[in-house]
């Protein structure tokens, strides 16, 4: 799909429905499936083939884009996209979209390769793409041309070679906006959750130009946790708000571990193990729906009321690997089951919507260890309450972090010249300066001859 600019006062929204397929209907998308992957797959082939070529010849190719390989695909459809056992060329039964599609994914998991090799690509090392496999790879394509479209009976939506289908929801919502000429729908996704078949349209929708919040002038902290879902309080040290947290993977782990077991003792492929499989990925489904339905509340709530919301720069994906806790496993999933990061990930979107500032504090900021009575910096451990050593004040972990939070000031240019905040250091030590080589440069090893003349990872960086 083309790249636009969004219009001002507009914003890109998905509206996601479950559909209720024909048994013809889930066999056309099934075909689609299977053509997305077998097109990213020739195209991950194709660009292995070309970095082997460059290594062994240093023969210049063209960039991977979209345009160059879906020309090229164009050009082996007809001897890719044979039955080997009627020899007949299935790809006139797949929709174009769904090729380009499956080549889109590739070059553009080579590109997050090429950038995150090259440090331009923030977070963990992304390696070069793979092959998908059928049951391991998620089923999914997306529509970009042809007929996309909510029917105006708001009951079935219609999509490009599937033709209509019915859909569970009501889907008056869209429909009105799509009437009123308040949205246009960009692109149509086909996946499947579980054991259902879902779409989710892209849509552009026009937003109101004014703010919707009830109080621009209130500014809230927002501390998230495993103990309560989230702790809201203000910069007068009032707590306005403790969320409960559902824990909807604790809930069901009895039922998780006991299907597991039924699960261990059937016959892989067998009628019994497709059936407890299927109630397995149902209850994970279930699972999954109640942590994003809570999340979901509370984040729309929290945008619509308060003018500002302070929140956490938490490293979520630091925090599952570190080792070394008291009942690491159990710690581990209940952060995972409580899914700390995507509070702030749905305030970012949300509070533009509806008119909302969101701050996010600074990862190192001790919200936690700072009292907020005195300012005093202490190290409390995992401790729930704890008692300031400066000003003897009993606090709440999670009432405390959340004052501080709704007073967190953004550090100034004078400020970052000085240097982050940072923590208290567990066990009370100092940071100390990372360990090298005791000459300097000079008393490195000159790397071996044959890894220093070998190019790195193949082709140049583009």
């Amino acid at each position: 799909m083309a790249r636009f600019e969004i219009p001002e006062g507009w914003n890109v929204q998905a509206f996601q429905f479950a559909l209720d397929c024909t048994p013809e209907q889930a066999a056309c998308l099934r075909r689609q499936f299977g053509g997305r992957r077998r097109a990213r797959n020739w195209a991950v082939g194709t660009l292995m083939a070309d970095l082997a070529r460059y290594r062994e010849t240093g023969e210049d190719t063209e960039k991977p884009s979209l345009a160059g390989l879906r020309k090229r695909w164009n050009r082996v459809k007809d001897s890719e996209c044979i039955d080997t056992e009627t020899g007949q060329v299935w790809w006139p039964e797949i929709s174009k979209e769904a090729f380009a599609d499956g080549i889109r994914a590739a070059v553009d998991a080579y590109w997050n390769w090429q950038t995150s090799r090259a440090g331009k690509r923030a977070g963990r090392r992304v390696g070069f793409p793979r092959f998908a496999k059928k049951g391991r790879d998620r089923d999914r394509v997306t529509f970009t041309t042809g007929a996309i479209r909510v029917e105006p009976d708001r009951r079935h939506v219609t999509l490009p070679r599937i033709g209509t289908v019915r859909v569970h929801e009501n889907t008056r919502r869209l429909e009105r906006l799509i009437a009123k000429g308040k949205a246009r729908i960009l692109a149509a996704t086909v996946s499947r959750k579980g054991t259902r078949l879902v779409v989710s349209f892209r849509v552009l929708i026009q937003r109101p130009q004014q703010p919707t919040v009830k109080d621009l002038a209130s500014r809230v902290g927002v501390d998230v946790g495993v103990r309560v879902l989230a702790t809201v309080a203000n910069g007068r040290g009032e707590v306005i708000e403790r969320v409960s947290n559902p824990r909807p993977l604790e809930a069901a782990l009895k039922d998780l571990r006991r299907l597991g077991r039924e699960r261990s003792r059937r016959t892989p492929g067998s009628r019994g193990y497709i059936e407890t499989q299927t109630r397995i990925t149902r209850l994970q489904c279930r699972v999954a729906d109640i942590r994003a339905r809570h999340i979901h509340r509370l984040t729309t709530r929290l945008a619509k009321t308060h003018g500002t919301i302070v929140v956490e720069g938490l490293d979520t994906a630091g925090m599952l690997r570190q080792k070394g806790l008291t009942g690491a496993r159990a710690r581990r999933r209940g952060l995972s089951d409580s899914a700390l990061g995507e509070p702030r990930r749905q305030l970012g979107y949300k509070t533009g919507w509806y008119g909302s500032n969101l701050v996010i504090a600074d990862r190192w900021f001790p919200s936690s260890k700072t009292c907020h009575a005195c300012r005093h910096v202490q190290d409390v451990g995992w401790a729930e309450h704890w008692t300031c050593g400066q000003c003897h004040a009993d606090h709440q972990r999670d009432e405390n972090a959340a004052i501080n939070l709704a007073r967190y000031e953004t550090p100034t240019a004078a400020d970052s010249a000085v240097g982050p905040v940072r923590a208290a250091v567990k066990r009370g030590a100092d940071r100390k300066t990372e360990p090298r080589s005791a000459g300097g440069n000079e008393a490195r090893k000159e790397p071996k001859r044959k890894a220093r003349d070998q190019p790195r990872d193949g082709a140049p960086v583009g």
